[in-house]
């Protein structure tokens, strides 16, 4: 059963049917910090049925600038729980699964993988996005990559077989400064956590509702410091 009030001003762009794929379907969001905690609050609010949160951190002061899932009271407390209770608070209806944790290649994160039908990487590290990319073409399963640094983001959708590989992806020349991809971000201005995250959301509603993402085999890159936003093409070869 539809809830129909709550879905109403998304249906008429998904459909009953996109909805009912929603509510069947689910999304492993590994990071909670700036794009996770926020691509979540979207991905709950919409209606996808499991949502498995992954994040080994707890919430500090400087978080609270972007990371409006958490409050000043939230400080020191881990950011998986207090995520769970949140994402529970904003739709009943989906069911969320924490796991405090640092993500790397096991056993037990590529039975996460396994379980959900796409991985929202919100991470601010190389070796996170390598394992994760590594897991997700082992188990076929689309990935929604984000990353910010300064006044950048940037944002892109792996599927397997069909685009390049996220690790592929990150050794483009010049990327990897966009993407965070050698070490922690230092500096983020929240707004652009928030488009990115923004854009990770729609992607991951996009492909659980059943349509083509638009950034498959694209990079959406933003520089926010000169108003720009660019989409390249990228291919398998």
């Amino acid at each position: 059963m539809i809830s129909s009030d709550r879905y109403i001003r998304q249906l008429p762009l998904i459909g009953v049917e996109g909805q009912r794929r929603l509510r069947d379907g689910s999304a492993l969001i590994v990071g909670l910090g700036g794009l996770g905690s926020l691509a979540s609050m979207y991905l709950a609010g919409a209606g996808v049925g499991k949502l498995v949160l992954v994040d080994f951190d707890t919430i500090s002061i400087s978080d609270l600038h972007r990371q409006f899932l958490y409050t000043t009271g939230d400080i020191g407390k881990s950011k998986v729980e207090v995520a769970e209770k949140r994402l529970r608070e904003i739709n009943p209806e989906v069911k969320v699964e924490a796991h405090q944790m640092v993500f790397t290649r096991n056993e037990e994160t590529e039975e996460l993988v396994a379980s959900v039908d796409v991985v929202v990487l919100a991470v601010d590290n190389l070796k996170t996005r390598l394992d994760a990319d590594e897991l997700a073409v082992k188990r076929n399963k689309p990935v929604v990559n984000g990353g910010v640094d300064g006044w950048f983001g940037l944002v892109t959708t792996v599927i397997p077989g069909r685009t390049p590989r996220l690790a592929e992806i990150l050794n483009i020349r010049g990327l990897s400064s966009v993407s965070c991809a050698e070490g922690l971000c230092n500096s983020v201005i929240g707004p652009v956590a928030g488009i990115v995250a923004s854009w990770q959301a729609l992607e991951t509603l996009r492909i659980l509702a059943g349509l083509e993402p638009a950034l498959a085999g694209k990079l959406l890159i933003i520089d926010s410091s000169r108003g720009i936003i660019d989409v390249l093409s990228i291919s398998r070869s």
